[in-house]
């Protein structure tokens, strides 16, 4: 048995709402179902992936040959590549400066839109 619930929303607010909804193809109420389920049982539903029309176009027009890529260079050639980056490996600092897997945890988190973090045990700052 379902049960309404009936909320006063900002305009600002219910403009974000409105927006969120259409970019998912979703009504507004099934959005905020959604969202509360999610935010109260700590469960996400996946978004649909959303193609823009002039990509769906694009793609209409390709065949498969026009997707497929040859391999280029042998096996033993993508072994002693995988080898040259496991030797410069810790030896060549990226363009930003070193960081950690800890620092990559806390820039996704850092960046998420969702509210929930996925690493929330680990600390904000380095």
């Amino acid at each position: 048995m379902m049960t309404t619930l009936t909320i006063e929303l900002a305009p600002d607010v219910y403009a974000l709402l409105r927006a969120e909804a259409r970019q998912r193809g979703q009504a507004e109420q099934e959005l905020v179902a959604q969202f509360l389920a999610e935010r109260l049982t700590g469960v996400q539903t996946p978004r649909p992936v959303v193609i823009a029309p002039e990509v769906q176009a694009l793609l209409r027009q390709m065949t498969e040959r026009d997707m497929l890529v040859p391999p280029q260079g042998t096996a033993a050639d993508a072994v002693r590549h995988l080898e040259a980056w496991n030797a410069a490996d810790g030896t060549d600092e990226d363009e930003e400066g070193e960081g950690t897997w800890e620092d990559v945890l806390r820039a996704i988190d850092a960046n998420r839109a969702e509210y929930r973090k996925l690493f929330a045990d680990r600390d904000t700052q380095p």
